[in-house]
């Protein structure tokens, strides 16, 4: 793993790692960014970014994606949470600013109304 001075060694809520993340019918997997949304258990709780939006309905574009580094057409998948184990997990990209954080905090915790979500199984 790659550190830089003043960098986090791990993930906290509303910051934006690097992760390998599966894809959803589980054929392979891809180095992403992902928004940390929380740690449960020993996993961490995670939505992805992505720059190819597919769901128009879940999708939503980051207010400032340049924040974290992103490209400007990033958007963060909604229609699901991903767990991810620590190993997974590669490296600190950024802190998004306020204005998203206020918008995925709002997502999250519609999200945390979930059945998959209370049943710990996404």
């Amino acid at each position: 793993m790659r550190y830089r001075e003043n960098e986090p060694k791990d993930p906290r809520p509303m910051d934006v790692w690097n992760a390998r993340v599966y894809f959803d019918d589980l054929s392979g997997a891809k180095n992403r960014p992902v928004i940390i949304l929380e740690k449960r258990g020993s996993d961490y709780t995670v939505l992805m970014s992505t720059t190819h939006g597919r769901h128009p309905n879940t999708d939503i574009r980051l207010y400032d994606p340049y924040e974290v580094g992103l490209d400007g057409s990033s958007c963060i998948r909604t229609d699901r949470l991903f767990k991810l184990p620590r190993d997974k997990v590669n490296y600190y990209m950024g802190h998004m600013c306020d204005e998203d954080i206020e918008m995925v905090s709002a997502i999250f915790e519609e999200l945390k109304q979930t059945r998959a979500y209370r049943r710990n199984i996404y």
